[in-house]
């Protein structure tokens, strides 16, 4: 566990001081955006596409692995998938989604010369920087709890077979009953399968269970968030199914719905509307339109000063 944490620290390390991105040196034509993200799923690779926005030139997949290989390939230890290739929002600017040894992603920020990036985050600004993600979270469509006219809204994309979705979810709950006069709604948002294999069935059967009983919905995806030790792939329907019974739920209806195609799509459509927000890792919970990532790291009082700002600060 140190190894491994002393090499992620290394790796921040060299992509904080510089990227050499060799591969722009090569004679391979680069791609230029498409107007919309494709959404990811459990079977297919995740897609290498570019966000809605201004349409910029990106670096080729060929690209960003030659240079990842070139920084990071004298250590048989490191390993990396990238997850995204897309326009940053910011003209002349790719942002190259990153992770490494399948921990928290890193965004890589390169500009059309190529030959240097910049590790970190964009982040909304201005004096109401956040209406643009209120205005889209308007569409949220996921379980929820809460008064239909709330102060604020709380949206949670979530993954079940994320360690730190599992961290979050207490706190969460304890953010429910503290400020119960804000709405807090469940997104699905399963992370590709080869990070975790079995997220994009867990969230199948957890919509179901949330069409089929919205209360009991909440005790099942706790009963989840539990149990990710003891569920692999391979036995995940049987696991499922016994926790569905347990939570309440008709098994076996469950079992049926999570292979519809209607189960797909309200999938396919929460999973976009995260994409659509830049949402790529998770929990990534949303506070009256702010992002909040690593919730769980967060401390409590400081956590509820921040809804209480936001509270005092609705809709600006």
């Amino acid at each position: 566990m140190k190894t491994n944490l002393k090499k992620t620290a290394l790796v921040t390390s060299i992509l904080l001081v510089a990227i050499t991105v060799v591969a722009a040196q090569s004679a391979a034509p680069k791609k230029t955006a498409p107007a919309q993200t494709a959404a990811k799923s459990d079977t297919a690779a995740p897609s290498h596409t570019a966000s809605a926005g201004t349409p910029s030139l990106l670096p080729s997949e060929a690209e960003v692995e030659a240079s990842l290989k070139r920084t990071f390939g004298y250590d048989a230890g490191l390993s990396w998938q990238v997850l995204e290739i897309r326009a940053s929002g910011i003209s002349g600017i790719a942002e190259i989604v990153v992770s490494i040894n399948k921990n928290a992603p890193n965004h890589i920020f390169v500009p059309a010369e190529g030959q240097r990036a910049i590790v970190g985050e964009v982040i909304p600004f201005g004096p109401n920087p956040y209406a643009p993600a209120r205005a889209k979270l308007q569409a949220v469509d996921g379980p929820s709890r809460g008064p239909k006219a709330p102060a604020i809204l709380i949206a949670e994309f979530s993954d079940l077979q994320c360690p730190h979705c599992k961290a979050a979810q207490p706190i969460v709950e304890k953010l429910a009953g503290d400020f119960p006069q804000v709405r807090f709604v469940f997104q699905q948002f399963p992370l590709p399968a080869t990070l975790h294999p079995w997220a994009m069935k867990a969230s199948q059967y957890a919509d179901c269970a949330a069409q089929t009983n919205p209360d009991a919905f909440w005790k099942y995806i706790d009963s989840i968030f539990e149990n990710q030790g003891g569920i692999a792939l391979a036995t995940a329907d049987d696991k499922l199914k016994e926790l569905a019974t347990a939570a309440g739920l008709d098994a076996q209806k469950i079992s049926a719905c999570s292979t519809s195609l209607e189960t797909e799509a309200r999938i396919k459509k929460s999973m976009a509307l995260g994409e659509s927000l830049d949402v790529n890792s998770t929990p990534s919970v949303f506070i009256n339109g702010r992002m909040v990532p690593a919730i769980a790291n967060i401390p409590y009082e400081q956590l509820k000063a921040l809804v209480q700002f936001e509270i005092d600060h609705a809709g600006k």
